[in-house]
């Protein structure tokens, strides 16, 4: 992990938009975290709804299409405080989850915690197109290694707390009252991101620099950046392979391997303290050279081992718990570092003007990615049970050697 002497070779802006970041992890985590999957499997919600439940987030984010010129019209701060305000309150409608349930039954409750992560979700796409670019005006170009090393690794530490957190309070109290205790810090913290994002630089609306050019957020002239779309087809395939695994891998401990929901939150704390621990040395190696290709290489084919090593892991064995443990781990660092270095690169693409339409366009490229792939893995999964699990790790794996083949002969 970044040592702290290091944190603060960051400018006060960065610095500033990286506290306020980490802090609106905790909120994350809460509310659309692990805890999400578990609380709806609580509700008996089937695997289908669960997968729509995941795919909630990233596919939201498509409506950054229709809400770029926000960006341009109110600026990246005002935007993003409306949006960070509005998603909690609809977030805090969870409350209404056992109203519902004495009136519908479970599927009054599923309904209503569709509707808030779904509220949640569609204030946040609304919003969150302003994020890159003001991160893009106060962070300086020689040091988005070091500041993507360094929220990686904070929001691991911070991932871990609220991991630890949630089991803790996950076993000692009843199952509903457990997720509404943890969706009350998730609200509280996220309102509490809030207050920190204004004491961040920048962020205003900005006329723009070149007479003539197009508005910021026009796609077309970006689509017809070859070398950009290039970088962002191959980067959307594998975020699509990484999330053939990710979006499985809760339900298969919990309804396969019957992992409690504490065990759970444990195993996800140790992937990520293994994240915290190695990412700024990681980073740090990938980057003394221009071309990250060949780290990103790495992390796709050591993804596929990870993925492959879930078909290993069978109810009642021996070697079961362990290899949880090493699998869980490697599979989250190969993703946080696979995506740590594919924004890396994508900061290093955006020009200006227009970085609202480059941004824009990568947040619609990887949401496609990490949206659709939940959704048909719930589908696979509510029709053919545990094949269906099988089938998406086999289909990860194998995905992972295609796309780091793909990436091995490609120039950055």
């Amino acid at each position: 992990m970044m040592s702290l002497p290091g944190l603060r070779e960051l400018p006060s802006a960065p610095r500033r938009f990286l506290y306020f970041s980490t802090i609106n992890v905790i909120s994350w985590q809460c509310l659309v975290g692990p805890p999400l999957v578990l609380f709806g499997r609580a509700l008996d919600m089937p695997p289908a709804w669960v997968g729509v439940l995941i795919g909630l987030m990233p596919l939201s984010m498509l409506l950054v299409i229709f809400t770029g010129p926000l960006v341009e019209w109110l600026g990246p701060r005002r935007l993003l405080t409306w949006g960070w305000l509005l998603r909690n309150l609809l977030a805090a409608t969870v409350i209404a989850i056992p109203w519902a349930m004495k009136l519908g039954g479970k599927p009054g409750g599923w309904l209503v915690l569709l509707f808030a992560t779904l509220g949640f979700c569609v204030f946040r796409a609304i919003s969150v197109g302003g994020w890159f670019p003001w991160l893009h005006e106060v962070l300086p170009a020689h040091q988005r290694g070091r500041y993507l090393a360094a929220e990686t690794a904070l929001a691991q530490v911070v991932t871990i707390l609220v991991v630890v957190g949630c089991g803790a309070i996950l076993g000692q109290r009843g199952e509903l009252g457990g997720f509404f205790l943890i969706y009350a810090v998730g609200i509280v913290t996220g309102l509490a991101s809030v207050g920190l994002m204004h004491r961040i630089p920048g962020g205003e609306v900005q006329a723009e620099e070149v007479p003539g050019a197009p508005r910021g957020f026009a796609l077309g002239p970006i689509l017809r950046d070859r070398s950009y779309m290039r970088f962002v087809t191959r980067t959307f395939f594998c975020l699509a392979v990484l999330a053939g695994q990710s979006s499985v891998a809760v339900m298969y401990l919990r309804d396969v391997l019957a992992y409690s929901d504490r065990r759970i939150m444990y195993l996800a704390g140790a992937g990520s303290l293994a994240v915290a621990l190695l990412i700024g040395y990681w980073v740090n190696r990938a980057t003394r050279h221009n071309d990250s290709n060949p780290a990103m290489t790495g992390m796709l084919l050591t993804h596929s081992f990870f993925a492959l090593a879930w078909l290993a892991l069978l109810p009642g064995r021996g070697w079961t718990d362990g290899l949880a443990l090493a699998v869980v781990i490697g599979s989250t660092f190969c993703n946080a570092a696979f995506t740590t270095m594919a924004t890396r690169d994508m900061l290093g693409q955006v020009r200006e003007p227009g970085r609202v339409g480059y941004t824009n366009i990568w947040i619609i490229a990887t949401s496609l990615a990490t949206g659709l792939v939940p959704i048909l893995a719930g589908l696979l999964i509510d029709g053919l049970g545990l094949t269906g699990f099988r089938l998406c790790f086999l289909a990860s794996g194998l995905g992972g050697l295609l796309a780091a083949a793909t990436l091995f002969r490609t120039s950055p």
